[in-house]
């Protein structure tokens, strides 16, 4: 029964909540289309390992998922994020697992599930698809699953095995996964050494994965590490000194309290604003987790998963942005577990354990409530700019007056990334550079490409952006929806559409 209400929660509104369509999710979405009915991405490349997207070569998965989904009549949003919302009901079912095997207890396999399900760092990431990070947690929580599993002497290699696969497709989620396999991989290695022999199984997948992506890195130099080396802390040319003051403090900040309980990371497409990435609840449940395998150091399951969460957030920590609630997202399946070894602590601890599961969970429930009830009333408003909601369509419109008129469409590059928002919301044939040059699109860098706007050309302006003289607005988007023929725009507008 909590499977199926967990499903429900986590497939509510998904086309709607969060509002819009964020770009790297109409980059996934429209990536997924054109692999499903044309076999390339964007740009041409048939069935590429790494898609390039905006250079910043997203990993396959999340856009692979996404590819049949989008043969069927779902609507842009919906296809996008289906398989994002799979991946966290998934991930709760695999962490309800995990605690049983873990704790030997019912009650506290039940509790782990709801405080899962309603944790708002899972919750969130499974309502929208953001490269892929999600599904780089279910990966990861898959492998914790296997590697609790491999306590038991009877298949044990088996379980391994299942491990070892789970981080080697991890490898191809989200970018900071591929470092943050590696870490999890050797601190599995280093707390089971014992056990040489049954870690076999376990190396052989991943050696594969890293060979595959070693193998298309050297035939794309550079390409996996050019976003990193615009957001990590070894850019701008800072000082070694100043690098690692930069790292301890990111690091410091995934475990301070204003990022998991108060505030979260402060981007509306992360975390809501409305409490952090946790509920204040379960703290007490992960800190009693943590000294109960404190308490039994000598397991090598426990120090694996004590070990596990204190590198978890190590990549994270290399970005500039930091606390960062998707990138920070390999933490998740080791809280979980602590949250499991600290309801199993309780549990042990009452002398009354009647109704123990119920209670707890329905404590859970109360407890989270102002969240959900906030998600699904304030925040579609407050997250509305932040994942573009309108954009699409107010992009189709111009786009369908500019072919109407046998005009050029301009599209402003302060816009993020308008041509792909376009390419998804009108389900446009690969490849994309040959629709740009067919369907006469500019997209402007520079305001001296608006000395190419003749009479009857269609432009689409961010709020800061000049329109040329004698240009009439034609509509703007505000608060995600879509205003036609305005008399005047405003600071709040998302965008503005131009005749010339």
């Amino acid at each position: 029964m909590l499977a199926g209400l967990t499903a429900g929660l986590y497939l509510a509104g998904i086309g709607s909540y969060p509002p819009g369509l964020y770009d790297d999710e109409a980059s996934v979405g429209y990536n997924a289309w054109t692999i499903a009915h044309y076999g390339t991405d964007q740009f041409g490349n048939h069935l590429p390992l790494f898609f390039v997207d905006f250079g910043d070569y997203k990993g396959p998965v999340a856009t692979y998922l996404a590819a049949p989904f989008a043969l069927l009549p779902l609507g842009a949003t919906v296809a996008v994020r289906l398989p994002s919302a799979l991946a966290g009901i998934a991930s709760v079912v695999i962490a309800a697992r995990m605690a049983l095997r873990l704790t030997g207890s019912k009650p506290a396999a039940v509790v782990t599930m709801a405080a899962a399900a309603l944790t708002p760092w899972v919750f969130l990431q499974s309502h929208t698809d953001m490269e892929g990070n999600i599904l780089m947690v279910l990966g990861l929580t898959a492998a914790c699953w296997c590697i609790v599993e491999t306590r038991s002497a009877e298949r044990a290699a088996g379980w391994w095995l299942a491990a070892g696969v789970a981080l080697a497709v991890s490898v191809f989620t989200y970018a900071p996964a591929r470092l943050l396999v590696v870490l999890v991989a050797g601190v599995a290695l280093v707390t089971h050494r014992k056990r040489v022999r049954l870690l076999l199984p376990f190396v052989a997948p991943l050696l594969a994965g890293y060979a595959i992506l070693g193998a298309w890195s050297l035939s794309h130099p550079g390409a996996l590490l050019a976003r990193f080396e615009q957001v990590g802390v070894f850019s701008g040319g800072r000082s070694p000194l100043a690098v690692v003051g930069r790292i301890a403090g990111n690091y410091l900040s995934y475990f301070g309290p204003d990022f998991l309980v108060v505030k979260g990371d402060g981007n509306a497409r992360q975390t809501t604003g409305f409490g952090g990435v946790l509920l204040s609840l379960t703290l007490p449940l992960i800190v009693l987790g943590a000294l109960r395998l404190w308490a039994r150091r000598g397991d090598p399951l426990a120090r694996f998963i004590l070990i596990g969460t204190l590198v978890a957030p190590i990549p994270a920590a290399l970005t500039l942005s930091a606390p960062h609630a998707l990138r920070g997202a390999g933490l998740i399946p080791f809280l979980v577990l602590l949250m499991a070894e600290g309801t199993a602590c309780l549990w042990s601890a009452l002398r009354s354990r009647h109704m123990f599961a119920v209670g707890a969970s329905m404590l859970l429930v109360a407890s989270s409530t102002p969240y959900f009830v906030d998600y699904f009333t304030s925040y579609p408003a407050r997250a509305a700019t932040a994942f573009d909601a309108g954009e699409g369509a107010a992009l189709r419109a111009a786009y369908n007056a500019a072919t109407a008129a046998h005009a050029e469409l301009f599209l402003s590059a302060s816009l993020n990334q308008p041509l792909i928002q376009l390419l998804y919301a009108i389900r446009a044939a690969p490849p994309q550079q040959d629709f740009v040059r067919e369907t006469r699109i500019t997209v402007v860098v520079d305001r001296r490409q608006l000395r190419a706007v003749t009479r009857g050309d269609v432009l689409v302006l961010g709020v800061n952006d000049r329109p040329p003289s004698g240009a009439t607005l034609m509509l703007l988007v505000r608060g995600g929806n879509l205003v036609h023929a305005p008399a005047s725009g405003s600071p709040q507008d998302l965008l503005r559409v131009y005749r010339a």
